[in-house]
């Protein structure tokens, strides 16, 4: 009965955690998405992915589309 219990909590332990890459996963694509203007007009030359496009990203957030915005928001970002 343990060995279920156990096989059970590592599969459930598994699942969470690949329902959250996924999350983080679709959230990325919505982001790149939404954001691909905005990041070719201001911050073009920071890598994707990268601090320093973050950084630049939120210097210019009173000139992002609203479209980049929402997907920023809904992703975590402020």
């Amino acid at each position: 009965m343990k060995t279920v219990f156990v096989g059970l909590l590592v599969a459930g332990f598994t699942a969470v955690s690949l329902a959250s890459v996924v999350h983080a996963y679709a959230y990325t694509m919505a982001i790149r998405t939404s954001c691909k203007a905005d990041y070719k007009r201001h911050c073009s030359d920071k890598k994707v992915g990268s601090k320093q496009l973050e950084v630049c990203m939120r210097q210019k957030k009173a000139s992002l589309t609203k479209t980049c915005k929402s997907a920023l928001k809904a992703a975590g970002y402020r």
